[in-house]
Parts: C-alpha cells; structure tokens; sequence
C-alpha cells in the first residue's frame, strides 16, 4: 500500500540523514540581490557530509497497482533515494518481511472516503492484523487511517493513538507493538533474563 511512495522516500531521507532537494541545482533564493555562492557552497558541503550509510538497511515498498510502483520508483529517483528503497508488485500480504524484527511496518490503507468499499475494506482491515500477527512479530506496527471502524477490525490493541487530520477527515495514527509469541512469554523472557 505505498502508493506514491511518500512514506519509503521520507523514511529513506530520514534513516540517511539527507535533506530534501539536496540534488537541485537551483533554488529562489540564488536569484536574490546579496547571494553569496560561497555560503551556499559551504552549506552545501556540510550537509552532504552529514549524510550517512546504513550497512543492510532495507526499505520495502509494495503495492497490488503496477502503476503505483512505478509512478512510486519515479518520485523516489526525483528524491534521490531510488538505490535504498526495493519496490515490488504485490498483495500485502505477499510482502517480504525481514526476519529478526526490529524494524517498522507501516499501512496507510484506503478507509472508504474516496476509495474502497467499506464490507471489502473489513476484510481487509481483518486481513491486515492477520499479516502483523503472523509475520510482523518483534516489529512495530503503524496503521493510518481514517476510519476508526474498520481500525477495529484490525483486532489488536493499539499502543498508542495519534490524532491526525487528512484535510477534514478525523485521522489516526495507530501503533502497535508486535509480539513475536505472546506478550505474556516476552515479559516471561525478560524477567528471566533480569
């Protein structure tokens, strides 16, 4: 559920501390009286080395739509971020889930304002909770949406709750934290390992 890959590009600039638009060449501001080339030379140079390289990081974007993939592969190009960032064409549940979990799964599924029908979006709700529960376990889990209806469907429990609006859609921020087991056994585990 990428779809134009906003999410895996934000999540590629952050993880490598790279500022937006550090590839353009032209910016308004070089166009006012008083610039100075240098400054910008030098801040330039500063942000560029405080870029860094993340040996194994791995930022999976998957979508059923092949035309979202691709309009998604040309944004992250646009971003400079197309080399950390592996698209693929898929149903969710069909998405390569690193093993060893510490990491983040994120959906931002269709919630049934402008797209999707809300008795097939139920089953997908359910569907997605399954996919956390089974594959997902040591992960942290981040549903947004804007149905908090269908948010149940999901079937776990949020850890937290992060009031959003999406112009005037009520939106939230779901995390969870996902188990490997149940969370009974984690607490057992790190009780005896105290």
């Amino acid at each position: 559920m990428c779809g134009s890959g906003t999410v895996a590009i934000e999540a590629a600039l952050i993880a490598t501390n790279q500022r937006p638009g550090l590839f353009r060449l032209n910016y308004a501001f070089m166009h006012l009286t008083g610039y100075d080339e240098q400054v910008y030379l030098d801040e330039m140079e500063t942000l560029n080395k405080q870029i860094i390289d993340i040996p194994g990081l791995r930022i999976i974007a998957t979508d059923y739509s092949d035309v979202a993939i691709a309009n998604a592969r040309k944004n992250a190009i646009a971003a400079g971020v197309s080399d950390i960032i592996e698209f693929s064409v898929c149903d969710f549940e069909a998405t390569e889930v690193p093993e060893g979990g510490k990491g983040v799964m994120f959906m931002n599924p269709e919630y049934g304002e402008r797209l999707g029908n809300i008795s097939e979006l139920e089953a997908t709700y359910t569907r997605i909770g399954d996919f956390m529960k089974k594959k997902c376990g040591g992960y942290w889990g981040y549903i947004f949406t804007g149905n908090l209806d269908l948010a149940k469907k999901i079937g776990l429990k949020a850890k937290r709750r992060i009031e959003f609006y999406t112009s005037i859609i009520d939106c939230r921020l779901m995390e969870y934290e996902l188990y490997e087991g149940s969370r009974r056994q984690v607490r057992e585990e790190e009780q005896q390992a105290s």
